[in-house]
């Protein structure tokens, strides 16, 4: 069972069906949840820092979930990161790796697969207070 998390979930996805079914997911889950369409509109905008985890898509026009993650990396920014992708190839799965993320999930994934991956962010949340 699923227990209520004080965790701000951040998500990054250029489709707007997978942003407002995940937005919907997230918070029946007991989630705070801010979303954004692009890299750009979540750097531009006053993001969670401290207790937040991002589940973030791969593949953006413009900067891509890739870039984000190396660009929060370099500006000592971590953010416990589940990347997502439509793409299950070996080029992405080797992009995914190198991004060194908490989990990775290739849509369409179920909420099985969903919390478990929330629970490894969440873990690594707690691990670095």
């Amino acid at each position: 069972m699923w227990k209520k998390s004080t965790a701000t979930l951040v998500v990054v996805d250029d489709d707007a069906s997978i942003r407002r079914a995940l937005k919907r997911q997230l918070q029946i889950l007991g989630f705070d949840v801010v979303d954004f369409q692009s890299a750009e509109e979540f750097l531009t905008s006053k993001f969670p820092t401290g207790d937040a985890c991002m589940l973030l898509d791969v593949y953006m026009p413009g900067m891509n979930g890739i870039e984000l993650c190396r660009h929060l990396a370099s500006a000592g920014l971590y953010l416990p990161t589940i990347l997502i992708s439509g793409r299950e190839d070996e080029q992405t799965k080797r992009l995914m790796r190198e991004a060194k993320p908490v989990a990775t999930l290739f849509k369409p994934f179920d909420e099985v697969d969903l919390l478990r991956a929330l629970r490894k962010a969440t873990r690594r949340l707690k691990l670095a207070h």
